[in-house]
């Protein structure tokens, strides 16, 4: 635990946030959440490297998660005092915490901004961030959520799949700080954490509508693999607005909703 990606110290960080810095990892999700079942770390802590080679992500094509020098891989550990029931809320939170950042950090307009259900973002048609929420217990019986998000700032990697390609903010215009721009975001999260906590289940309605009004795919047909071996297909109609899940109208009139699974777009004849 060397390096400072992005040239990060302390005082770039929001209290009550520390920071754990590394060259290489393997992955920071994985670091993070070892750090609090081990009962290392009892207050916010991001876990940012310069380089990932291991980490994990959702969905078919996303068994590595990988990041070269100069692209965002960083991993938030915090323990949100909300219920525990409405902690998957803040996967849609973080969607909108990059989309405004995107927008109004770097400048895309935010007709070309995205959000690709459950967990990505995309701009311009190209996909440039990830999403993983995933919770551990601390030895003291504490739980944490741990968010890793990964961005593609100077280079876009190759993914594995037909309906849409990887890009990078360098190759989409993007010519600010690297660094700036994940100070920026940083301190956005942190604050929307904040805000999530003081929020009643109540109010997370609008959450759901607002990353609706930038989703992907949106009124289109769609198919969703729910699992290796099932795919069922339909028009993406929206959100639930108690949920969160994605509602699909199938081809009979039925409506479903779907709570975890990979979206593409469907196979047309």
């Amino acid at each position: 635990m060397t390096a400072h990606p992005f040239l990060l110290e302390a005082a770039d960080l929001p209290s009550p946030w520390s920071g754990r810095f590394y060259d290489q990892i393997g992955s920071t999700s994985d670091e993070a959440l070892a750090k609090v079942q081990a009962g290392e770390i009892d207050a916010p802590t991001l876990f940012l490297t310069d380089e990932q080679t291991a980490g994990r992500g959702r969905g078919r094509s996303a068994g590595s998660w990988t990041s070269t020098a100069g692209n965002l891989a960083v991993s938030f550990a915090h323990f949100p005092t909300a219920q525990v029931r409405d902690w998957p809320v803040l996967s849609y939170v973080a969607g909108l915490v990059l989309a405004r950042a995107l927008e109004e950090d770097c400048g895309f307009p935010a007709s070309q901004i995205r959000l690709k259900w459950p967990n990505d973002v995309f701009v311009a048609g190209g996909k440039v961030a990830g999403l993983l929420l995933e919770t551990a217990t601390a030895p003291s019986g504490q739980q944490a959520l741990v968010l890793g998000m990964g961005l593609n700032i100077e280079a876009a990697p190759t993914l594995d799949r037909s309906d849409y390609v990887a890009r990078d903010l360098r190759a989409l215009g993007y010519g600010g700080s690297a660094r700036g721009l994940v100070v920026k975001l940083i301190h956005r999260w942190a604050e929307a954490v904040h805000r999530f906590d003081l929020t009643s289940s109540a109010g997370h309605q609008h959450i759901f509508r607002d990353w609706q009004a930038q989703a992907l795919y949106l009124n289109e047909e769609i198919s969703v693999r729910l699992d290796q071996e099932t795919r069922i297909d339909g028009q993406f109609i929206g959100l639930d607005e108690t949920t969160g899940a994605l509602k699909l109208r199938m081809k009979n009139g039925e409506l479903r909703s779907v709570m975890a699974g990979d979206v593409m777009l469907a196979e047309t004849s």
